[in-house]
């Protein structure tokens, strides 16, 4: 099964290799070999048994730059897949298509024509905590790469250089750091914009300050960069220095000023140079007039960032979208606050596909940019959902790319503990179904009980205790980077698993209740957020009832 969904497949077989599997190119030019070293460097071989040729296509592409066809056939043991496209992006997206097959090892045959939906797919280290490790950052990107994405914004807010430090150049160790990262995403066909977000100290009527942003611009460009964001959220909506009020009154002309006067200066580098701007009123219905005095004084060009009617929307609707497109003169660029899990928030963990966002939102957008969480291991499940999203959404199936996303990322004897865990994640501010797996074998126990077949609400409750305590075993003894930062849930969920093991007892006529409540006291005096109100209404139940 192709994931993400393709926009058009003729199919008609699948194909599967015994054992390992090298990679070989033919019939490419040196432009080509670069792309597919980049995709395949590491198991390539002149004799691969997945034999690759790429072509440039005929004719211009009718769905944007990353359009490309495939034609995948088997001979001799051997499968064949040609990618053709008109431009390099497409060839790097068919490149990544192949490599999704080849990781899972299921192979469509037939002929592909496929690209994206929404435009600009990407995602941004835009949250509050520690910053991504610089080999986190790479690994972020390919990932990303692998599965269709073209944007990555970056944007810690506890990098002292992008917020605090912002009129301060990089020092050589950190450059180079973000030097590897931008020719990676370069490599990858990834678009990477350095956001700077100079508003908590910035006075607005200096020219000196004014000096010092387009200083610290210069070293970004001359490092390779040609995108930039300008972010001038979460700051004060007041003015603090006495200059600057008398010059501007508000912060919005100041903004409209500075955001002015940067992007002139962009173009002055580059007239390849672009702009993003995250607004201080960046959610709402979009007619705010704090955004519309904003965005009706600033270049059309300049893309503009907006969550949404909430900070973290539960919804994201088209037309939403055309209502901020008639009040503001663009298009927005969705910042998704979704899996980020930062402020009030931190209790919580973010694993499960995205969910209520419009299938037709890509047409009224110029699209969406996911922020990310902290655990930097935990972002990938909904990140590649999200992807699948983004890339097909009037596809888009949540559980299925949930799935999928599970079975790329973990071994087969790792998935089935894993999703009983995750099952407890849905609390966020899609208001999920949170507990979904619980929820339906404790809701078809007590239906059993309440009708008196005790017999058969046992073996249920038995069959779901049982999986709760293999999984609570075999993720006590997970130490890789995912299950660290898991390791406040796992504790956690281990502690369900006792709860759940006494709460039977208790129903067979065991005298445990004093323990159950002694445990179940535990549970709720921990402030991390696991499991929906139907464990707690299961436990209440069973300390009422009376074999």
């Amino acid at each position: 099964m192709l994931f993400p969904q393709v926009k058009k497949l003729e199919k008609y077989g699948e194909y599967s290799f015994d054992g390992a599997v090298s990679v070989s190119l033919c019939e490419s030019d040196i432009e080509y070999e670069k792309l597919f070293d980049t995709v395949f460097g590491g198991i390539s071989s002149p004799e691969g048994k997945l034999v690759i040729s790429c072509k440039k296509a005929a004719a211009e592409p009718t769905h944007g730059q990353e359009e490309y066809s495939l034609v995948i056939s088997e001979k001799g043991g051997k499968v064949f897949s040609e990618v053709s496209a008109y431009y390099e992006e497409g060839i790097m997206r068919g490149l990544q298509t192949i490599k999704r097959m080849l990781l899972k090892n299921e192979f469509i045959l037939g002929n592909i024509n496929d690209y994206p939906s929404f435009k600009v797919r990407g995602y941004i280290e835009g949250f509050y905590g520690k910053p991504w490790k610089a080999r986190e950052r790479l690994e972020m990107l390919s990932l990303m790469a692998l599965f269709g994405e073209n944007t990555h914004y970056y944007a810690p807010k506890d990098d002292p250089y992008h917020r605090d430090k912002w009129r301060e150049p990089y020092p050589e160790k950190k450059a180079a750091e973000l030097k590897r990262l931008i020719d990676k995403a370069k490599s990858l066909y990834v678009e990477l914009y350095y956001c700077i977000a100079p508003g908590l100290s910035m006075k607005y009527s200096s020219d000196e300050e004014l000096q010092a942003l387009f200083d610290k611009t210069r070293q970004l460009f001359s490092m390779g960069i040609k995108n930039f964001g300008l972010l001038l959220d979460d700051i004060p909506s007041d003015l603090f220095y006495e200059e600057d009020k008398k010059r501007y009154g508000n912060a919005v002309r100041a903004h409209i000023e500075l955001i002015g006067k940067y992007f002139s200066f962009l173009k002055s580098l580059s007239p390849e140079c672009r702009l993003t701007v995250c607004p201080t009123a960046y959610h709402g219905k979009g007619d705010e007039r704090e955004l519309t005095g904003l965005t009706g004084n600033i270049p059309s060009e300049v893309s503009v960032f907006y969550t949404g009617s909430d900070i973290c929307s539960k919804e994201i609707t088209r037309a939403e979208a055309e209502y901020f497109e008639k009040n503001n003169n663009r298009q927005p660029l969705y910042w998704d606050n979704y899996p980020v899990n930062d402020a009030e928030m931190f209790m919580e963990m973010h694993i499960g596909p995205v969910i209520g966002r419009d299938k037709e939102l890509y047409k009224s957008c110029e699209g969406i940019i996911s922020n990310c969480m902290e655990y930097f291991n935990c972002n990938k499940f909904s990140l590649i959902t999200l992807a699948a999203y983004m890339w097909s959404p009037e596809d888009y199936e949540p559980e299925r790319a949930f799935s999928e996303a599970v079975s790329f990322m973990l071994p087969e004897n790792e998935r089935e503990a894993f999703v009983l865990l995750a099952d407890q994640f849905r609390t966020s501010c899609l208001h999920d179904e949170n507990s979904r797996i619980m929820g339906e074998y404790l809701s078809a126990a007590s239906v059993r009980l309440s009708t008196g077949n005790y017999e058969s609400a046992l073996e249920i409750l038995t069959e779901y205790t049982d999986k709760i305590n293999s999984a609570a075993v075999s993720l006590s003894e997970k130490s890789s980077p995912l299950y660290k930062e898991l390791s406040r849930w796992i504790k956690k969920f281990i502690l369900m698993s006792d709860i759940l093991t006494l709460a039977l007892s208790v129903i067979k006529g065991e005298d445990k209740k004093a323990g159950l409540k002694r445990k179940m006291r535990k549970y709720n005096e921990s402030a991390t957020v696991l499991t929906a109100f139907c464990f707690r209404e299961y436990i209440e139940s069973v300390l009422d009832y009376e074999n």
